[in-house]
């Protein structure tokens, strides 16, 4: 029996190319640029009707109606993400400075419940964070990662942070490109800040 080598290579060859370009396309679709993701500035914010970590129903018109100014920081999850929990506890740590600008902060993840409860009591956030089971809501604002691997990495959002207005008018969307790197406090204040 003799086997043609160079055309079994070839084909090995043809299906590392392959693999090659599907896992460069998988790497392309989660690092778009910053601008390609979630809805645009002046588009309306679609509503939503969300558990806290409380146990406590939470809807995107109360808050507007209550606070006028929300930022909305979809986040990758409590639980397993480092960068995601050191973003958490930074904006615990300036929850006055934000307040002072007139933003009410939410956290929106795609984490339980109570993980969000369980991590809120660990590291004493008092701000609100949100449930989103299923990612609905990640998926309306148009977050979603679609280069996350299955697992447990599914439904998680592209870190990001919508600024709202009272009229459920989304003003300022920030995002870095780096999912490692987060907005600062100083972009979100400035943001909050131009919707006067």
């Amino acid at each position: 029996m003799t086997t043609n080598y160079p055309l079994y290579f070839m084909g090995i060859s043809k299906r590392i190319s392959i693999v090659g370009i599907l896992l460069f396309s998988v790497s392309l679709l989660g690092n778009l640029r910053a601008d390609e993701i979630g809805l645009e500035i002046g588009e309306k914010a679609p509503a939503f009707n969300l558990m806290n970590q409380r146990g406590e129903a939470t809807s995107l018109s109360g808050l507007t109606a209550e606070h006028g100014k929300v930022a909305l920081a979809f986040f990758r999850s409590a639980d397993w993400c480092p960068f995601c929990q050191r973003q958490l506890i930074d904006l615990q740590a300036n929850i006055e400075t934000l307040e002072g600008a007139g933003v009410k902060l939410v956290g929106i993840s795609y984490d339980s419940m109570e993980v969000l409860e369980r991590f809120s009591k660990k590291q004493s956030i008092d701000y609100t964070l949100l449930s989103d089971p299923g990612s609905k809501t990640i998926d309306a604002y148009k977050v979603r990662n679609e280069g996350a691997r299955p697992g447990r990495s599914e439904g998680i959002p592209h870190p990001t942070v919508f600024l709202v207005n009272r009229d459920g008018v989304i003003t300022a969307k920030l995002r870095e490109e780096n999912m490692k790197i987060r907005p600062t406090i100083e972009a979100i204040v400035s943001a909050a800040n131009a919707m006067d």
